[in-house]
């Protein structure tokens, strides 16, 4: 390797190890700082976006999508223009070198993190009662803004009353880029048919009866005397990954929001889960719900039930995976299960296109039924690369976690979903909502009883 090429790398190696010398607070990192440097830097960070997303393909054989492309490049574009605007802030263009290659070299680390971070939640998500995601969300942000005060600190040479300001900016920059401009995944599953390994529909349906029998195992008992949250998710598509990870990541919101951790279990058509969750049918479905209602305190405890898929025309929710030939779910059979299984106080959310067609079959005065679309609409964002539907994400991810009660996490939904399909040009999905006058009661008991 001849001279140019060799200092390159040198400098470039030097860059990393100094990247995590700063991101872990230890003293006198230094960079080499060129556009070259940062390109490469850039280059490894795009490397873990990709590593990323090809965990969440479930397996499958990946292709780029051009649309992810595009969107990663928009969102590096608005990373970088923030470090821009503080260069120019502190009155000397040629800083955005020197604060941008730090805070790249300092990327592969936080990614690291990341990824590790999210593979373990998994393991610890039904013993604690907060959202293990919005931790590690909230934590890396602040890490974030943690290297750029010290990246600050370093041009400084001393401490000024700019380095915290600049640093809240920065991170409130990075919030922003990330939760309101577009992440789609770089890769997603090519759809070639035959591409998987064929199931081995014997050993999955025998698998059920442990499946089953051990998630009911680690739940525990509510408190006697008042109303305890039992929450039950329902991901009945196999073929796109987005409805596992709404499912999964519902669970955690609905832990956080309403002490479910202990008392929640989901059910997940996915190759991915095929040895940790039992599927989402219509058998284990009516079983599990049997054997949560001789559980559950019948006058106090309250079920949160939420079922994500497609929806068909006719109202019935798609359960679908594969060669296992299941069942659609009709909103008369769902309402038989759980008028069988004795629950008395239901929260059901239902996410898929209209879904709205199980408003008439399951409203009552002891219900609060809410719907992702009319009974003649479509709702939005059921792709497989997605993280998120339209109504999950408006629903639960945005509006849930800081909402007065699921009435008003419902208007505020329906708000910014009506906002963003009219603002992509999409016919309005129109969520609808029925709450009952005695499940109304029951809730204002629950949120008393927390106080």
């Amino acid at each position: 390797m001849r001279g140019p090429a060799r200092m390159f790398f040198v400098a470039f190696g030097a860059n990393l190890l100094h990247g995590c010398r700063l991101a872990c607070g230890l003293p006198r990192p230094r960079f080499t700082c060129s556009l070259g440097q940062l390109v490469a830097l850039l280059a490894i960070g795009w490397g873990f976006a990709f590593a990323a997303d090809w965990r969440g393909l479930d397996g499958a054989s990946a292709q780029l999508s051009a649309t992810g492309l595009a969107s990663d490049a928009a969102r590096s574009y608005w990373w970088l223009l923030a470090v821009a605007i503080l260069a120019l802030l502190e009155g000397t263009p040629r800083t955005f070198l020197r604060l941008a290659v730090p805070c790249a070299a300092a990327d592969p680390l936080l990614w690291v993190w990341w990824l590790l971070a999210n593979a373990a939640a998994p393991m610890f998500a039904t013993q604690v009662a907060w959202s293990i995601p919005d931790v590690l969300w909230w934590t890396t942000l602040a890490w974030q803004s943690f290297v750029m005060g010290r990246v600050l600190r370093l041009l400084y040479g001393r401490y000024r009353w700019r380095i915290p300001v600049f640093a809240a900016f920065y991170g409130a920059a990075v919030y922003a880029v990330t939760e309101y401009t577009p992440d789609t995944a770089l890769l997603v599953a090519k759809r070639t048919p035959g591409a998987q390994t064929p199931l081995d529909v014997e050993t999955t349906y025998y698998a059920q009866s442990d499946l089953l029998e051990t998630a009911l195992a680690k739940l525990d008992d509510g408190q006697p005397g008042r109303p305890d949250f039992w929450f039950l998710g329902f991901g009945a598509y196999a073929g796109e990954a987005v409805f596992r990870r709404e499912v999964e990541q519902v669970r955690h919101i609905v832990a956080s929001r309403f002490d479910t951790a202990s008392r929640s279990l989901i059910l997940v058509n996915s190759r991915r889960t095929l040895t940790q969750h039992p599927l989402a049918n219509g058998s284990n479905l009516g079983f599990i719900l049997r054997r949560l209602g001789a559980r559950m305190e019948r006058d106090e405890d309250i079920l949160f039930l939420f079922l994500t898929s497609h929806g068909r025309e006719d109202g019935d929710l798609v359960v679908d995976f594969g060669e296992l030939g299941l069942r659609d779910l009709t909103p008369a059979e769902l309402r038989r299960m759980l008028d069988e299984a004795g629950i008395r106080w239901r929260v059901l959310v239902v996410s898929a296109c209209f879904s709205g067609a199980f408003l008439p079959a399951l409203q009552g005065p002891d219900t609060l039924v809410i719907t992702a679309a009319a009974a003649d609409r479509s709702s939005f964002g059921c792709a497989h690369e997605n993280r998120w539907t339209y109504f999950g994400e408006a629903f639960f991810h945005d509006a849930l976690p800081t909402s007065s009660g699921l009435d008003s996490a419902f208007g505020i939904a329906r708000d910014a979903i009506s906002r963003r399909e009219q603002a992509e040009g999409k016919l309005a999905s129109q969520p609808q909502m029925a709450l009952g006058d005695g499940i109304a009661a029951q809730l204002a008991r629950w949120r008393e009883s927390r106080r």
